[in-house]
């Protein structure tokens, strides 16, 4: 099993940050898409690590609904507002989601990303009866892109719904098995995992400013040994994530030596 370890979003320059860690989920696109310059900039950087993965949030016009707080770090025009109101979020699927998902998906590909994340809030649970339309188009406009899987992250429980999605499309469940250990049961056995360790829950709301305690990452080390997956990417989301990807990393490689028959 091949595990990678990163964080969401990078606290340090760009260039340092693929000399220290495997795999990043770039955040930053799932407010604005970058211009021509980022992307250059970016794949002059991840050319250099041919063995970097690299996995994209999906930008928000596909998720959130306009009114959702995170629209307030978009930069839209008064004709984007006005084009968005009504018609994205939640996996809406209309022209104007459509052309969202293809530049995504555009950009997807030139980058040689492995992961596209499309991470929902709790408001979106009532849509869930369009979320098929939106994987099948998915599936269809990819075009079966070589390398690159496609992961749901629902900011409420529903085993079921992930179930579903995974066994009818593909798509990867993403979650925090530390926070939602009901879910590792359900998936414990896919070839590929997708973990974000966003910090702890408390009276429904996600709260980021953790610091995972030297046992706690023991913990999520341990319960990576019993997996039977391939690949399981480990990406931290906390306030703290930096820290806590080095001190996992070194925790985890301790674990896997002791595992190593000598």
């Amino acid at each position: 099993m091949k595990v990678y370890i990163g964080t969401c979003g990078n606290k340090v320059g760009l260039k340092k940050y693929v000399e220290l860690f495997d795999t990043l989920e770039i955040n930053a696109t799932f407010y604005n898409f970058p211009s021509e310059t980022t992307l250059k900039n970016w794949e002059k950087v991840f050319k250099e690590r041919k063995d970097f993965k690299l996995a994209f949030k999906a930008f928000q016009g596909l998720t959130h609904p306009l009114g959702s707080p995170t629209w307030r770090r978009a930069k839209l025009t008064p004709e984007e507002k006005e084009r968005f109101r009504g018609r994205v979020g939640c996996l809406k699927l209309n022209p104007v989601t459509e052309a969202l998902l293809e530049r995504i998906l555009e950009m997807a590909t030139r980058l040689s990303a492995r992961f596209l994340l499309f991470q929902l809030p709790r408001n979106c649970e009532r849509e869930k009866e369009g979320f098929a339309h939106f994987f099948s188009r998915l599936r269809e406009l990819s075009g079966g892109s070589a390398g690159l899987h496609f992961g749901l992250e629902i900011r409420w429980y529903e085993a079921d719904l992930l179930v579903r999605v995974c066994e009818d499309f593909g798509i990867v469940p993403v979650f925090d098995p530390l926070l939602f250990p009901k879910y590792l049961d359900c998936f414990k056995d896919l070839p590929l995992l997708y973990f974000r360790l966003h910090g702890t829950l408390e009276g429904g709301r996600l709260n980021y400013n953790k610091r995972y305690s030297d046992d706690e990452l023991r913990e999520l080390g341990e319960l990576l040994s019993g997996l039977r997956a391939n690949e399981v990417f480990v990406l931290f989301n906390n306030i703290y994530m930096h820290q806590d990807a080095l001190r996992f990393r070194e925790i985890f490689l301790t674990l896997s030596n002791k595992e190593t028959p000598q």
